[in-house]
C-alpha cells in the first residue's frame, strides 16, 4: 500500500472547510463582523479565503496602504484556530489604477482598449502593472508572511483571459522566434501558403487571423505562458518573506486554459466546481458522471497530494437558470462526491451574501437573513459535524488500474479547426461517454495527458487522441506489446503537434497502425440521424446485439484487426464498428463511431470480467450509485453515493465487515440509500 499523503496545510489534520470571506465589505458594520465569528464555530469551518478582489480596500488612493481591517481579521483567525488563505488582489485592479495608467487595460480582439469594469481585464505584460503587482504582494508577504493564521497563499483568482495591445503582441512575435527559430519552419508548421498567409516578417504574425488553425493553437499556448509567467512574477515577493504553499484556483474543464501546465507549478490544486444537481433533472446522473471525471483529472495532477474545492456553493449559484433550490441531502452529497475522489478540503463561495452587486443572490452559507436559522446554513453546519467524524480518511490514497489521456492541446486543436460536424464539448463529451461504465462500476480511472508515463496502468483510453505528440504512438506500441489494453476512438491521431495533418498509408505516427485500422473517411450526421450497430463473433456484448451510433460514423477498413461490431445500414454496411488487434502480448482497439453508451457498458463490461479488474463491491450497482474508494495502510474506505431521486439498496461483499464512519456502527447485507443520499463505509 502506499504511504499517507501531506495533509493540504502541514500539521492541520482537518478536511478543510470554509470558504471566500469578505469582511472588507463589511467595515462600516464590526456589529457584521463579530456575528461571523460566532457563527464560523457554529458552521463547523475552520479555513477562509481572504483579500480576494480587495485592492481598493488595501491601497484606497496610489500609495497609500490601509491593512489595519486585515490586521484584525488575521488575528481573530489565529485566536479562533483558523486557517486563512490570503489572496493577492490582481485579479480585479482599483479603478484609481485604470485610470491613471490606462495602459494596463486589456486590448480586445477589435483593437479596442477595455474600460475599466467586470474583472480580470488587465494586461500580463504591462511593466506598470507588474509593478504594482509587486509592491502590493511585497507588502502583503512582508506584513503576514509568518503570521500563525497564513495556511497558504492564493493568487489572483480564476487566471484567464487574452491581450492583443502592442506589448503582448511584441511578447508573442518573440515567443515565436525563439519557438520556431525561423520564419521558413513557421510558415510550414502552419500551412501558411494556404490563401498566401505566407509571413515575410516576424511583425506580420497577426494572432488574430484564424484562418490559420495551427497559428490559433500557438496562440493558446502563448497566453498559457503569459498567465503561467504571470503567475510566477506574483509568487516572487511571496516566496521571499513565507514558506506557506501557494496556489490559485482552476475552473474545471475551461477550455482556453491548460490546467495540466499550470498544475505543474502550484503547490496545491484547487479547484472551483458547482454541480448544482436537481433531482428530476434528466441528466442527473451524467452530470455527476462528468464532475467525477473532473475531480479524477484534478486529483491526478499532484498525486502525491491532495486536492481541494476552493469554490463550491451551499445553495444555488445566481448565474445558473433556473436558479433551482438546492434539494435536501445533496450540499453533502456533492461535497462527499470530492472527497470520495481524493480531496480534503471543501469550502464555498461566499460565506455571507452581500447586500448589492452581480452576486448578492448567489448562494452563501450565511445568508442576508443574517442568523444560522436557514435550511442552507443547517446543511453547512450538518457537513462540518460529520467532517470532524473523519480524520482518518486524511492521507488516504485513490488506486487505478485503468488511465483515461485527456489533452487540452487536443482539444484545441479539434476545437479550432474547421472540419466534419466539430461542435463545443465534443471533446469533452466524448471523455465522459467512456468514463461512464466504469463511474457506474465504482472503478477509479486516472486522468493524464498523454505526454505523462502511462505504463504503470492496465488498461489505457484515448478518445479523440487529435493531436498526436512525438513519441506517444511510440509509447503506447510498448504499452501494448508489454501486455496494456489501449483504445482509442474516431478523430484520433489526425494531427502533429502543429495541428498539420498526418500523411501516408498509415496515419497517426504509428497509432492506426497499432490498431490495425485505416479509418478512410468520416460521415457527420444530423443530431436526429443514428446508425444501427451490430455485434459480430460471439456474445460479447450480452444478449443485445443492435446498437445505435450517432454523430460521428468512422468509415474504417481492417488492415490486421479484428471487427468486434460492423455497421448494419447504409452504404459502410458491414464496414467495421469496433475492432481489436492483438500486438505482443496485449490489444490495441480503435473505436470507428461515437455510440450509446450502452453499447460502451456492454464493451467495457466484458473487459473489466476479462481482466478481473479490481471493484470496490463484488454486486452490480443500481443505475445511478456510484462507489468511490480511498486506500491507506490496510483500510479501504468507500463513497457510496445515489444520484437518483429514489431510494436505492446496494449489496455488501458477505465476506467483508464494515463500518461506517457517520456514526461507528457496523453494516451488514445490505446498505440504503435516501434519494441523493450519501455514506461512507470502512472495511
Amino acid at each position: 500500500m502506499s504511504n499517507p499523503r501531506p495533509t493540504i496545510f502541514p500539521g492541520f489534520n482537518q478536511i478543510l472547510h470554509g470558504g471566500d470571506y469578505n469582511p472588507d465589505q463589511w467595515q462600516h458594520a464590526p456589529e457584521v463582523i463579530e456575528e461571523d465569528f460566532r457563527l464560523i464555530k457554529l458552521a463547523g469551518c475552520n479555513t477562509f479565503s481572504l483579500g480576494i478582489f480587495s485592492w481598493t480596500s488595501y491601497e484606497p488612493e496610489e500609495g497609500r496602504f490601509t491593512f489595519d481591517w486585515l490586521d484584525r481579521i488575521m488575528d481573530r483567525m489565529a485566536q479562533d484556530g483558523h486557517r486563512a488563505i490570503l489572496a493577492t488582489p490582481s485579479g480585479a485592479k482599483p479603478a484609481w489604477m485604470s485610470f491613471t495608467y490606462p495602459e494596463i487595460r486589456r486590448v480586445d480582439g477589435q483593437g479596442l482598449r477595455d474600460l475599466h469594469r467586470r474583472r480580470h481585464n488587465h494586461c500580463w505584460s504591462s511593466p506598470v502593472y507588474r509593478e504594482k503587482v509587486r509592491i502590493i504582494n511585497t507588502k502583503l508577504a512582508e506584513r503576514y508572511g509568518k503570521h500563525p493564521a497564513l495556511a497558504m497563499w492564493h493568487i489572483s483568482n480564476e487566471m484567464n483571459g487574452e491581450c492583443y495591445c502592442d506589448l503582448c503582441l511584441k511578447w508573442w512575435q518573440e515567443w515565436l522566434r525563439e519557438k520556431y527559430g525561423t520564419l521558413e519552419a513557421l510558415n510550414q508548421a502552419w500551412w501558411s501558403h494556404f490563401w498566401s498567409h505566407t509571413f515575410t516578417d516576424w511583425s506580420q504574425v497577426e494572432p488574430r487571423d484564424f484562418s490559420l488553425d495551427g497559428m490559433r493553437v500557438d496562440w493558446l499556448r502563448f497566453t498559457n505562458h503569459q498567465l503561467r509567467d504571470f503567475y510566477l512574477w506574483e509568487c516572487r515577493p511571496l516566496r521571499a518573506h513565507s514558506v506557506a504553499p501557494i496556489t490559485t484556483n482552476f475552473m474545471g474543464l475551461h477550455p482556453p486554459v491548460d490546467y495540466a501546465k499550470l498544475a505543474e507549478i502550484v503547490d496545491v490544486i484547487a479547484d472551483d466546481q458547482y454541480p448544482a444537481y436537481y433531482p428530476d433533472d434528466p441528466n442527473l446522473v451524467r452530470s455527476a458522471v462528468n464532475v467525477s471525471f473532473k475531480g479524477n483529472l484534478y486529483r491526478c495532477f499532484k498525486p502525491d497530494r491532495p486536492w481541494m474545492l476552493m469554490e463550491s456553493c451551499t445553495g444555488a449559484p445566481q448565474w445558473k437558470q433556473p436558479t433551482h433550490l438546492k434539494r435536501p441531502g445533496v450540499h453533502q452529497t456533492e461535497m462527499l462526491q470530492a472527497l470520495g475522489g481524493g480531496a480534503e478540503g471543501t469550502c464555498y463561495f461566499q460565506w455571507r451574501k452581500g447586500r448589492g452587486s452581480c452576486e448578492k443572490f448567489h448562494g452563501a452559507v450565511v445568508d442576508h437573513a443574517g442568523h444560522e436559522h436557514t435550511r442552507e446554513f443547517r446543511d453547512v453546519a450538518d457537513l462540518g459535524a460529520l467532517y470532524r467524524k473523519l480524520p482518518e480518511v486524511l492521507g488516504s490514497v485513490v488506486q487505478s488500474e485503468v488511465a483515461m489521456l485527456y489533452d487540452w492541446e487536443s482539444r484545441w486543436g479539434i476545437e479550432h479547426s474547421d472540419g466534419p460536424g466539430f461542435r463545443d464539448e465534443m471533446y469533452a463529451d466524448a471523455m465522459c461517454d467512456h468514463y461512464h461504465p466504469f463511474w457506474e462500476q465504482g472503478i477509479s480511472v486516472d486522468v493524464l495527458s498523454s505526454e505523462r508515463d502511462f505504463s504503470g496502468y492496465r488498461v489505457v483510453i484515448a478518445p479523440l487522441l487529435w493531436m498526436l505528440k512525438p513519441g506517444v504512438a511510440a509509447r503506447a506500441r510498448a504499452f501494448v506489446e508489454a501486455g496494456g489494453v489501449f483504445i482509442t476512438t474516431f478523430f484520433s491521431g489526425i494531427c502533429d503537434e502543429h495541428n498539420l495533418c498526418f500523411t501516408g498509408g498509415w496515419p497517426g505516427d504509428g497509432l492506426m497502425a497499432l490498431c490495425g485500422v485505416w479509418n478512410e473517411e468520416t460521415d457527420v450526421l444530423r443530431e436526429d440521424e443514428t446508425r444501427r450497430v451490430r455485434t459480430t463473433g460471439g456474445a460479447w456484448a450480452g444478449k443485445k446485439r443492435v446498437y445505435q451510433a450517432g454523430h460521428v460514423c468512422g468509415v474504417a477498413h481492417l488492415r490486421g484487426a479484428k471487427a468486434l461490431a460492423v455497421y448494419d445500414q447504409d452504404f459502410y454496411k458491414g464496414q467495421p464498428v469496433l475492432t481489436r488487434n492483438t500486438v505482443g502480448k496485449g490489444q490495441a482497439y480503435y473505436l470507428a463511431a461515437r455510440v450509446e453508451v450502452d453499447f460502451l457498458r456492454a464493451f467495457y463490461g466484458k473487459l473489466v470480467r476479462d481482466m478481473t479488474l479490481q471493484r470496490p463491491l463484488a454486486a452490480a450497482l443500481p443505475r445511478g450509485v456510484t462507489v468511490q474508494e480511498r486506500v491507506k495502510a490496510q483500510t479501504r474506505y468507500l463513497f457510496i453515493q445515489n444520484f437518483n431521486n429514489t431510494a436505492k439498496r446496494i449489496a455488501l461483499d458477505a465476506t467483508c465487515k464494515y463500518r461506517r464512519l457517520r456514526d461507528g456502527k457496523a453494516v451488514r447485507g445490505t446498505l440504503a440509500l435516501a434519494p441523493m443520499g450519501s455514506d461512507i463505509l470502512a472495511r
